[in-house]
């Protein structure tokens, strides 16, 4: 092997390694991002000061919603670690995981996934129901993607969505019970 190749594979190597762990942004960055998000939202939306003090409650509740969820499935999962620990071992012995194996992975993950979707649904359509439909319209419309950094270069695009837009209602509620929108829409109440 020559020098040249090997320094391609130590580089080759050192590149997958990097993109298993996630990017953390920096925090100006990321501040800068949900700011631009917010007022994006808020500036399509352009909300009635009547509208705003009904979104608000609603929204605070969402955003009560996502936290409670976010710790739930950031916090401690003894059955998901047992369960990749075995997918891992399966993998170093006979190189595939076994069935059983990736049914207790989707097992663990489900029961740590959030409960309340129905609720979060209501809250939801309680939501559109105050948005004009010119409102919902220019909702989903906004393009997100260049000045948040959610979603990736794509993200505008709807690119990854997958069916449904999961992931683009899943960015745009991130930026709706952000403490930032928040503040945008408290200051519409006034």
């Amino acid at each position: 092997m020559t020098t040249r190749s090997a320094l391609a594979a130590l580089l080759l190597l050192s590149a997958s390694t990097a993109s298993a762990r996630p990017f953390a942004p920096n925090p100006e960055v990321a501040a800068l991002r949900e700011e631009i998000a917010a007022l994006q939202v808020d500036h399509a939306l352009d909300l009635t000061q009547a509208q705003a003090r009904a979104l608000l409650p609603l929204l605070q509740q969402a955003a009560t919603q996502v936290e409670a969820a976010r710790a739930r499935m950031e916090g401690p999962n003894p059955a998901l670690v047992a369960a990749l620990t075995q997918a891992r071992d399966e993998l170093r012995a006979g190189g595939s995981v076994s069935a059983s194996t990736q049914q207790a992975i989707r097992d663990a993950r489900r029961a740590a996934m959030p409960a309340g979707r129905g609720e979060a649904q209501a809250i939801r359509k309680q939501a559109l129901a105050i948005l004009t439909s010119a409102q919902v319209r220019a909702l989903q419309s906004v393009k997100l993607g260049a000045g948040t950094g959610r979603g990736g270069p794509d993200a505008d695009r709807g690119a990854g969505m997958g069916r449904g837009g999961g992931m683009r209602r899943l960015v745009m509620l991130g930026v709706l019970t952000s403490p930032r929108f928040l503040s945008l829409l408290e200051a519409r109440t006034r």
